[in-house]
């Protein structure tokens, strides 16, 4: 990924909080021709010597035949983003351009299909989507209508070895310009660019 050094994202909390916030990303691998991707709902643990991000996907989808163990893979994870107008701006000589935040998780695969540790991986992502419940859902493993799900799918552990983080929020504008920029984010009807006047620095 093209970050300049304006843009990088080097704190490991912001990287963190931008993957739990929005953590339907995209697994990638390579295949025979092209990149196989799919879109997954992902779950980021942390705490051991290296993070990992849990999914799964279905066996019947064709990238399930490569997800193998010590394959390279790649998950990304996009933030907030918006289309930012000349027109924002005190200095009248800029032109259009978008600011975004994106993280790219890069590491290898451990393939996942024995039956106990997919229920585990399957009530964590639960767990992560339910917490805000006041009678949160959890699967009842002893109803076989559920429990033959897991069957079919195929889970996967994604060991990070680096994280590349980049927010591009204007950082190389001047002080008055930022300022006039977060004014019209925070003044937008779109809730996406007032999150994105959130997130500016």
């Amino acid at each position: 990924m093209y970050v300049p050094v304006h843009f990088q994202e080097k704190e490991l909390d912001a990287i963190h909080q931008l993957v739990r916030d929005h953590s339907f990303g995209m697994l990638m691998v390579n295949g025979d021709q092209v990149p196989e991707v799919s879109h997954l709902p992902l779950h980021l643990k942390t705490g051991s010597k290296q993070d990992r991000i849990l999914g799964h996907l279905a066996l019947a989808n064709p990238q399930a035949a490569w997800i193998e163990n010590d394959k390279p893979a790649l998950a990304v994870f996009s933030g907030v983003d918006s289309y930012i107008s000349p027109r924002w701006y005190v200095d009248e000589n800029q032109v259009p351009t978008w600011n975004y935040q994106v993280v790219h998780a890069h590491g290898t695969l451990r393939r996942i299909d024995e039956p106990s540790e997919l229920m585990k991986l399957l009530d964590q992502l639960t767990k992560q989507h339910e917490s805000d419940a006041e009678h949160p859902w959890s699967a009842d493993w002893d109803n076989p209508k559920i429990s033959r799900l897991l069957k079919a799918i195929v889970g996967f552990e994604l060991t990070v070895e680096h994280w590349e983080g980049k927010s591009k929020l204007g950082q190389n504008r001047d002080f008055q310009d930022r300022e006039s920029l977060k004014v019209h984010l925070q003044n937008s009807e779109d809730a996406s660019r007032n999150k994105l006047a959130e997130v500016m620095k």
